[in-house]
């Protein structure tokens, strides 16, 4: 799919950069109260961020744990992630231009709200590089 969003750079890959988080909930907390504050509370902090043109997407992908199919995989831990948030950006020169513009007391603001409804000792971050098996399609 990323190829199909940016500009593809020499070698054929995009030129496409995505964010990935893997959030728990906090302890004690539903399933679908975490969602529902995720969806209707948290995200607003960031309208300002994801309305800029060169971020093509936010999106969040809520995990429900289940044994593996084609492999005898053993059922997923109890502390397993919640929810996959991934933020894609047209370029790395975009990112870092975001990177660079770090305000500590929107910083504040996040990590304070996060403390409603997150594990924030397990969130991890990542730069993801994707490779396609199965293109599209995309419209459906």
């Amino acid at each position: 799919m990323a190829q199909a969003v940016g500009k593809i750079a020499s070698g054929g890959k995009s030129n496409v950069v995505k964010v990935v988080g893997l959030f728990k909930r906090k302890k004690g907390l539903s399933m679908e109260k975490f969602k529902d504050y995720y969806e209707n509370q948290h995200i607003k902090l960031f309208d300002e961020h994801v309305a800029h043109p060169g971020v093509l997407r936010y999106s969040r992908r809520y995990l429900t744990p289940f044994e593996g199919l084609a492999s005898p995989l053993p059922p997923p831990k109890e502390k397993s992630y919640d929810v996959i948030m991934e933020v894609w950006y047209k370029d790395k020169e975009l990112f870092d231009s975001f990177k660079g513009q770090s305000d500590p007391s929107f910083s504040e603001i996040v990590r304070k709200d996060e403390e409603n409804f997150f594990d924030r000792d397990s969130m991890v971050m990542f730069l993801s590089e994707d490779c396609e098996s199965k293109d599209g399609p995309w419209n459906v």
